[in-house]
């Protein structure tokens, strides 16, 4: 299951602050968790090198923009759009290197910007900026004023309408969302407009996907694609939809379509973590282990996201090797401790961490809760539920389970949830129907429990069998 996240702008050295989680989550993934890069060799470290290299330089640039930026705005401290440009690429190295710590740097740049002004046109760009910053810090109520302060400042203008949606897609103000989406459609004047096709597509398709038109979101991405090769966006931008379109495919069971597609990815922009660790989904659904483990080594020497470490446990456990799947969990749990922000960007990641493996389950139900309190959207429901149930609570994870299917999402991890939840609350007539729906949408849909998806539907199918031929003697 995945998260629709959202686009940010733009490039770019940061200051030693701004790399501070990274150094030490990669330190603590390295020593603690063993996940250490094992040396390649012919082709493929040839390959490696070049990627590797490639990569460099697109870092190497981000760096450059940032400390230019950095330059002009110790040169002339008045002027607020250098501090709107040095934001932008304090964001785009974020997304690069999944270093959350860069948006921080990001939203102190925008906040000296609006301090210089805040109530003319002008300051439009400075909120709208603010708001992407704020939607990848999880402060989605937040994100949505911003988006909406710049829109009330330039309404003509449509860069804030995709944000401000945004913000109402995470908190689950699904028709909200729509109506911001509405606002970007392309004028019917006889000219190309770019830059509002690519955001009418790359944004609409997350709501698309949430209401269960596959066809249509898988389009809209499509889209985006062709539309971003013509306006010659960074490449990191290109690869994220191509990596996005590649997860929609994962999640629909089309394991060939999704690896041409994280193929391209890693193309535009080569060891592309998101695409590094979704090959090593793809891998882990075929069965190839070993590979799929080499992947997710890779992601997470680039940046150890929870969720990776999570998947490359999960990977080992079906290897049997427990030592090391335990070595990846206990530095989830670790990382979500290191920081506040930390706690805040992965408090449902962390409740599904804790509700898959059994640990900590009040703690998972807590977290879930917490999540619950700003976001009601259709992911966060899931997780409530699925937390509930671990924590013996059937019948309201039931109630929960049902307002997270509500919009009729094609996630074949919800339907799971579903169908355990309905198997504990003794209902097989549900639990069956939601299981085998898990399966057709994807039979391989994740490393562990679509195995335990099978088993159970075969547990249900034998007792109604044995008690139809109970009922007949």
């Amino acid at each position: 299951m995945f998260d629709w996240e959202t686009m940010m702008k733009q490039p770019g050295l940061p200051p030693d602050a701004g790399v501070s989680f990274l150094a030490l989550a990669f330190l603590l993934v390295c020593g603690v968790a063993g996940v250490a890069q094992s040396p390649a060799a012919g082709t493929k470290q040839t390959q490696d090198a070049k990627d590797s290299a490639e990569r460099s330089l697109e870092l190497k640039q981000a760096d450059l923009r940032i400390k230019f930026w950095q330059g002009q705005v110790a040169r002339d401290p008045t002027n607020n759009q250098s501090y709107n440009r040095l934001a932008s690429a304090y964001a785009q190295k974020a997304r690069e290197t999944g270093d959350i710590s860069y948006f921080q740097l990001a939203e102190s740049a925008l906040d000296a910007s609006l301090k210089l002004e805040s109530t003319h046109e002008d300051a439009a760009t400075a909120f709208t900026q603010l708001a992407t910053v704020h939607l990848a810090e999880h402060r989605f109520r937040e994100a949505g004023e911003d988006a909406e302060k710049a829109i009330a400042l330039l309404p003509n203008d449509l860069a804030a309408y995709p944000y401000a949606g945004d913000a109402q897609l995470e908190l689950g103000n699904y028709e909200a969302s729509q109506r911001f989406y509405d606002h970007i459609a392309k004028p019917e004047d006889g000219f190309e407009h770019p830059g509002i096709e690519f955001l009418a597509a790359s944004h609409g398709a997350g709501l698309d996907w949430i209401k269960g038109d596959v066809a249509k979101a898988d389009a809209d991405l499509e889209q985006a694609i062709v539309v971003g090769q013509k306006m010659h966006l960074p490449a990191e931008n290109l690869a994220w939809t191509e990596f996005m379109l590649g997860e929609q495919h994962f999640m629909m069971g089309d394991l060939a379509a999704a690896e041409q597609r994280e193929a391209k990815s890693l193309e535009d922009f080569p060891r592309y973590h998101r695409a590094l660790a979704a090959m090593g989904q793809i891998r882990a659904a075929q069965g190839r282990y070993a590979e799929a483990i080499q992947f997710y080594k890779d992601a997470i020497a680039i940046i150890p996201l929870p969720l990776y470490l999570t998947a490359l446990g999960d990977v080992y456990t079906v290897s049997g090797d427990k030592a090391d799947a335990e070595k990846q969990y206990a530095t989830v749990e670790f990382i979500g401790r290191l920081n506040e922000i930390n706690q805040q960007v992965y408090n449902r990641e962390l409740a599904l961490f804790y509700a898959d493996h059994d640990r900590r389950l009040p703690e998972a139900l807590r977290l879930a809760e917490k999540e619950f309190e700003v976001r009601h959207d259709v992911y966060t429901s899931d997780a409530l539920a699925w937390a509930l149930l671990k924590n013996g609570q059937p019948a309201k994870a039931k109630d929960e389970m049902e307002r997270a299917l509500r919009m009729g999402t094609k996630d074949a991890m919800m339907e799971y949830h579903a169908g355990m939840i309905y198997a504990a609350l003794g209902d097989k007539a549900k639990a069956e129907a939601h299981l085998q729906r898990a399966l057709a949408v994807n039979p391989k849909f994740h490393v562990i429990f679509a195995g335990e998806a099978e088993r159970r539907l075969a547990e249900l199918k034998a007792e109604t069998a044995r008690a139809g031929a109970g009922d007949v003697h």
